[in-house]
């Protein structure tokens, strides 16, 4: 059990401190560091078969914590120019999901890294951690967890905030292994990733400043590896429409006005959420919390107030 004392500041650590991180799984190289970033504490989880990584940011306050879920292939990096804004007056914790960043399970990946697991092995740490109930907020992969969370345990989430999320009805194996036969040049036989190349994220979700963004993606995708396509085929696997309808706690989508990708997923959230806030960053991409950070940090504080 981590105690409440023992995650507020006996595991803090240094914004050098993180940049020291596990050794690759294979060939012995040093994985991709993490960009600097703000966070003034650190620590894990043990869960079943692995622990979860978090760092975190501000204090606690009258208002609720807040957890931020990254992408797909991303990290808690991904967060570090949105926390400053979501920390004033409450502690913001950004975890690193199953397999990703300085999150680490023993064993070969599964076949699929299922959604549901997914969720409940971050709402067992939360639990671990001293925390009843957050405010959420989830982006890409982050945020299709963040959705299984909140209908499983809605009293544990107070509010939940989803940039940029694919959030449809559950695919078939032929539609999953179709999209995989056309991914193949983006992964080794083995199932690592292989570099991307920037442009076609400006392309496909409108990054403005895809080459930063562009790199930073492909050392955060080589850390996770053979982690990506569990996820992503758990992701396909789950019938978020069915989800959404069990969800309580008002829910803000938001979405940039250049994405040409998670834009299409909206008409389904809004018409199957309860209670809704739809919001298009009109100058974003679909990587809003990377490539517009100010903006979406501001429409997340006027959210969660």
């Amino acid at each position: 059990m981590v105690t409440r004392r023992a995650f507020a500041g006996g595991m803090a650590l240094g914004a050098a401190a993180l940049a020291t991180l596990p050794a690759a799984a294979q060939a012995g190289e040093q994985p991709p560091q993490y960009p600097a970033a703000p966070w003034t504490g650190a620590g894990t989880v043990r869960r079943a078969g692995g622990e979860l990584h978090y760092v975190s940011l501000g204090e606690d306050g009258a208002a609720l914590p807040v957890v931020l879920l990254h992408k797909l292939g991303g990290w808690v990096a991904d967060w570090r120019d949105v926390a400053p804004a979501l920390a004033r007056g409450r502690r913001v914790i950004a975890i690193d999901l199953p397999g990703h960043g300085a999150s680490r399970w023993q064993g070969t990946p599964p076949q699929v890294q299922t959604v549901m697991e997914t969720a409940t092995l971050v709402l067992g740490a939360l639990q671990d951690m001293g925390l009843p109930q957050v405010d959420l907020v989830g982006t890409s992969l982050g945020g299709c967890v963040a959705v299984a969370m909140a209908a499983l345990a809605p009293e544990r989430v107070r509010r939940l905030a989803l940039p940029c999320c694919v959030l449809g009805p559950a695919s078939t194996h032929e539609q999953v292994a179709a999209k995989e036969k056309g991914q193949a040049a983006m992964f080794t036989a083995e199932g690592d990733p292989l570099p991307g190349d920037p442009g076609l994220a400006r392309d496909i979700f409108g990054l403005r400043d895809f080459e930063r963004i562009g790199a930073e993606q492909n050392a955060s995708r080589a850390r996770a590896g053979r982690w990506i396509r569990p996820h992503e085929r758990g992701v396909a696997y789950t019938d978020f429409v069915e989800l959404m309808r069990r969800i309580t706690a008002p829910t803000l989508l938001l979405y940039g006005g250049h994405d040409t990708f998670f834009l299409k997923y909206r008409p389904t959230a809004e018409a199957n959420l309860r209670d809704v806030r739809s919001v298009v960053l009109s100058d974003a991409s679909g990587f809003p919390v990377q490539d517009d950070p100010q903006e979406t940090a501001l429409e997340l504080v006027r959210f969660f107030a």
